[in-house]
């Protein structure tokens, strides 16, 4: 697949000027990870770690239509991103086809741009994801700068690479986003040296699975991001309720929330290269443990996360920091209910995005 890349470039130059332009992007991850070992916990192994994808974001010329493409390559191809964006207007995106949901600054902050490489506990058991679907966002402007952000979007609910929507359900995804200093053209944790502020909250809702298999689940988010010259801070809060078809089951909430700073070294040549992250986060994958089926098992149990970290970004552009960087970060797990597990980890990780 990349060594296709390069004439795959050089086809769509020769026609650039008739069609438009496409930039293609690669980006790989590789790391080390270890974690504490504990016989009841034989999910959690040790070992070297890697990520790679290659993708495509394209413009059509003197059209108001852009397109995106991208590969997951490990541990087998799968399409992860497949759109198209619309903009009739500057201030209206229609997009359709497969991608992240809006919900989460988390989940939608761009995979490589984030200040750590794990992500929330909570956030994960919500299963927050890619879907195929269509949704529109509306950026107002005010004072010549994007203040308000609406978004609402309709998806088959199924989860990536599902084509089928099988029960014949929708899932509605609603956000909220304020940002009063003007909104960023991307999304992406930490600073870039640029006043940001965004002040937001979502809701989404799915009807998943069929018969008595079937679950309603309604999902209610808030979330806050603040970053000021080499300063950042970050927050969510979330809770999920799902609703089983089988009243024998028990019905239960996910829930959880967590904060998260980073500061540059205020030093000379540290202050643009090396960054202190920590984030402290509690969740609560099912409310119903102790009660429920499958009682005693440690991925029901609520716990409390304490993480710290230190990020190297290899290039001095601000807007170029997450595209050349080295990444270490340790994690103490604390359980809240159930069984304690010998369950802290090291993550050493580098990645480059060309």
């Amino acid at each position: 697949m990349l060594l296709l890349l390069p004439s795959l470039c050089a086809a769509a130059g020769e026609n650039a000027a008739d069609i438009g332009t496409v930039q293609p992007y690669v980006w790989v991850r590789s790391g080390f990870t270890w974690i504490a070992d504990d016989p009841s916990n034989p999910t959690a192994q040790d070992g070297f770690i890697a990520d790679a994808r290659v993708g495509f974001d394209g413009q059509l010329a003197q059209l108001p239509i852009s397109g995106r493409a991208e590969l997951a390559l490990l541990p087998e191809p799968v399409v992860t991103d497949a759109s198209v964006t619309v903009t009739p207007v500057p201030w209206l995106f229609v997009r359709l086809g497969q991608m992240k949901v809006p919900f989460s600054i988390n989940r939608i902050a761009v995979d490589t741009r984030r200040q750590f490489t794990t992500t929330p506990t909570f956030l994960a058991e919500a299963s927050i994801t890619r879907e195929i679907g269509a949704d529109v966002t509306v950026r107002v402007p005010i004072a010549k700068a994007d203040r308000i952000l609406i978004s609402s979007g309709i998806y088959n609910g199924e989860g990536p690479n599902r084509i089928q929507n099988v029960n014949q359900r929708f899932q509605l995804v609603q956000r909220v986003l304020v940002t009063p200093f003007g909104a960023r053209s991307g999304a992406f944790e930490g600073t870039n040296r640029r006043p940001y502020l965004g002040v937001g909250g979502g809701w989404m809702y799915d009807y998943a699975g069929e018969e008595l298999g079937a679950q309603e689940i309604n999902t209610f988010g808030a979330e806050i991001q603040f970053a000021w010259d080499v300063f950042s801070l970050q927050g969510e809060v979330l809770d999920q309720a799902i609703v089983h078809a089988n009243t024998t089951v028990a019905d239960y909430h996910v829930q959880g929330f967590y904060a998260q700073i980073g500061c540059f070294i205020p030093a000379p040549w540290v202050r643009d290269h090396l960054e202190v992250v920590g984030r402290f986060d509690m969740s609560d994958p099912n409310t119903a443990f102790g009660a429920a089926e499958g009682e005693g098992q440690p991925d029901l149990q609520a716990t409390r996360r304490i993480s710290a970290g230190l990020n190297y970004y290899v290039r001095k552009d601000p807007s170029r920091f997450h595209d050349l960087k080295v990444q270490a970060s340790f994690e103490h797990v604390d359980p809240l209910e159930g069984e304690d597990a010998a369950d802290d980890s090291f993550t050493l990780t580098g990645l480059a995005r060309f």
